[in-house]
């Protein structure tokens, strides 16, 4: 079912006052400098789920070095056979294999095979080929390789393929593509199970034919549809990204809104919902307008001319991914508002549109670079607008009910709470992390991480914990002074955790070596106590504080008297120390870490001790509740 709405012009090129250079809204020209521009010819057969493709790549050699190969990455080929490094965790049936067959390859007009490169040993993956230049390509020399090939769309297995029940394909991660030439070598990895992906920047120019009844949305802005009595042609073009992904569908229902930049100019969202999903339009919209506006405010311009979300189909396995200018997301049938689903879900992959999109880090490398960056904004997005939400668990599935489930038997609860409890900033993270205390650092390379779980915890749960510390240590200012900064310097450019870490030190100087130490380069497990209180004089108290695990963190030591609280600091790398106060008012009550800086602790529980328990209220009800709800988080995540 194609939306009655949907025009030709809609999707007309924008006019505006807008300075695009090469399609994209740019500072400085010396920002962006493409390392390859791509033409592609497609045309799409929804029956047979048949690509076939030629495509014109132009490689740029724009670095100092020469190289005598191109190295190209063949994603698709993870769906091979199941000993690919990809597929050998998934387990692939017939129906969701598939491999790009090359009909013919030429560099710069002369016909050429592809050589492919062997990683660790494995013949049965082919997802990395290089090609052999005759001479090298020195600074400024680009070399031409056209393809003709075939592919077809699986069935969808993570990411790509087609949704069973519908005539919807989802095409990512589809064409050779061109590694990153950097510092003299060549970075160009397998597809890996679970992780994402490392590219260079590029110029997309893409057309497809298809049906005339199907629809296509894709990377980019939609410049020419052009339809016969049989088919439909859809031609798009972007500029400044590193990939390109779309899809193909002839049922979806379509929207377009205007987000208007402080500048004036006009950015066009493009929503695609799946007709059963035609009531979470407007919290789409409302996802991405109120990122684009956190974003511009704090950290920088969405420099595209548009952006579009896709609304995938249940039985698609595509939902929750991104790619430049275009990410795709999925609702539950039950989602009410205060669950924030689907919103936290679009607005995390909208927020990799500048982590994933215009930074791109190496992701098999780094990943928390992306990941870990995208969960703690899209966190920060969620508390500005939404409030955070409540905490919920599920009824057979798919039914949300706001509280807390903590023992649940063939899906009926055994014992909960139904309350509107609102969940503490960083809980959500928490509870993966305890799952995963010591497995792997942040300095850790991501795909040679042991396991999923550490992989999720190191990439995604962690660095959300620690960038959440890193800012209420420097206060919250600072932090997104910092992020504006990261963001207006390595946009471009692939930058590294190092670059990041420099950067901080840069703005804020050597108080943060520790910091870093801590929780890039290690992995302790951090709880801190205060362990009792003693009158030692008429006016004098000692308060005794504990380092029970071996994780370090620069806290802040606070008594609470009748009349006003007391600070101290502790800044020593030692395993308890006693603080000695002096006050005439009556001592209540002492606390370490009272502003919950370190979100790395693993206990908050202990972090406070009460000389008579009937203060303890009038102290602060609300950390008993931060308290209860996160220990309750822990419990439910050891469940399993």
């Amino acid at each position: 079912m194609i939306n009655a709405d949907l025009q030709k012009e809609d999707f007309a090129p924008q006019k505006g006052n807008q300075d695009y250079r090469s399609g994209i809204k740019i500072d400085n020209a010396s920002d962006y400098m493409p390392a390859a521009n791509y033409d592609f010819d497609v045309k799409f057969d929804p029956l047979s789920k048949l690509l076939e493709v030629k495509e014109k790549m132009v490689w740029i050699n724009n670095t100092m070095f020469p190289t005598d190969k191109i190295y190209l990455h063949l994603y698709a080929n993870a769906y091979k056979n199941n000993k690919t490094f990809f597929a050998s965790y998934y387990s692939l049936d017939e129906e969701e294999r598939t491999s790009i067959e090359f009909k013919a390859i030429y560099l710069n007009d002369t016909k050429i095979e592809l050589s492919y490169h062997v990683k660790n040993g494995n013949q049965f993956d082919s997802t990395v080929a290089f090609i052999q230049l005759q001479n090298k390509l020195a600074k400024g020399d680009s070399a031409v390789v056209e393809m003709e090939y075939q592919l077809k769309v699986p069935k969808s297995v993570k990411r790509f393929g087609y949704a069973t029940g519908r005539n919807f394909s989802f095409v990512s991660q589809w064409f050779p593509k061109a590694g990153v030439f950097q510092d003299g070598k060549w970075i160009c990895e397998p597809y890996y199970p679970w992780l994402n992906f490392f590219s260079d920047f590029g110029n997309y120019n893409f057309s497809i034919e298809v049906p005339t009844n199907f629809v296509v949305g894709a990377t980019g802005s939609l410049v020419m549809e052009y339809s016969s009595s049989v088919s439909k042609i859809f031609s798009f073009k972007q500029n400044g990204v590193h990939d390109f992904a779309f899809f193909v569908t002839d049922e979806i229902l379509y929207k377009k809104e205007e987000y208007k930049r402080k500048d004036g100019t006009i950015i066009s969202i493009n929503l695609f919902v799946q007709p059963e999903r035609e009531k979470y339009f407007w919290r789409y919209k409302d996802a991405v307008k109120n990122s684009l506006e956190f974003f511009e405010d704090n950290i920088g311009d969405y420099p595209y001319e548009s952006v579009t979300l896709v609304d995938v189909p249940k039985t698609s396995a595509s939902g929750g991914m991104e790619y430049p200018g275009i990410f795709t997301v999925s609702a539950e049938l039950f989602s009410p508002h205060g669950t924030m689903q689907p919103e936290y879900l679009a607005i995390h992959e909208f927020t990799h549109q500048f982590f994933q999109g215009l930074i791109a880090n190496n992701e098999v490398y780094e990943a928390w670079l992306d990941e870990g960056f995208t969960s703690y904004v899209a966190t920060k997005i969620i508390y500005k607008y939404y409030g955070g939400g409540f905490a919920n668990f599920k009824i057979a599935t798919h039914v949300p009910v706001f509280g807390l489930n903590f023992l649940m038997y063939r899906e009926i609860p055994i014992i909960y709470t139904l309350a509107d409890l609102k969940v503490p900033e960083g809980l959500a993270a928490a509870n993966s992390y305890y799952r995963n205390l010591t497995i792997g650092t942040l300095a850790d390379t991501s795909y040679q991480l042991p396991s999923r779980l550490s992989y999720a915890v190191n990439s995604y749960s962690k660095p959300e914990l620690v960038l959440l510390s890193l800012e209420r240590y420097i206060g919250y200012k600072n932090m997104m002074s910092l992020l504006k900064e990261y963001y207006n310097r390595y946009k471009f450019k692939h930058p590294t955790a190092l670059d990041f870490i420099k950067l901080t030190k840069e703005r804020e100087g050597d108080k943060l070596g520790w910091f870093f130490r801590e929780f890039y380069y290690n992995a302790r497990v951090h709880d801190y106590a205060i362990t009792g209180i003693k009158k030692v004089g008429q006016n004098d108290y000692e308060i005794l504080a504990e380092r029970l695990r071996e994780g370090f963190f620069a806290n802040d030591i606070a008594v609470y008297t009748d009349k006003d609280t007391l600070y101290q600091k502790w800044t020593e790398n030692v395993r308890y120390k006693v603080f000695k106060f002096h006050t005439k008012n009556e001592v209540l009550a002492a606390e370490i870490d009272p502003y919950r800086k370190n979100m790395l602790d693993i206990n908050f529980a202990n972090n406070s001790y009460t000389v008579n328990g009937k203060y303890w209220a009038s102290i602060s009800i609300s950390l008993r509740w931060f308290f209860w709800i996160q220990n309750a988080l822990m419990i439910l995540g050891s469940i399993g």
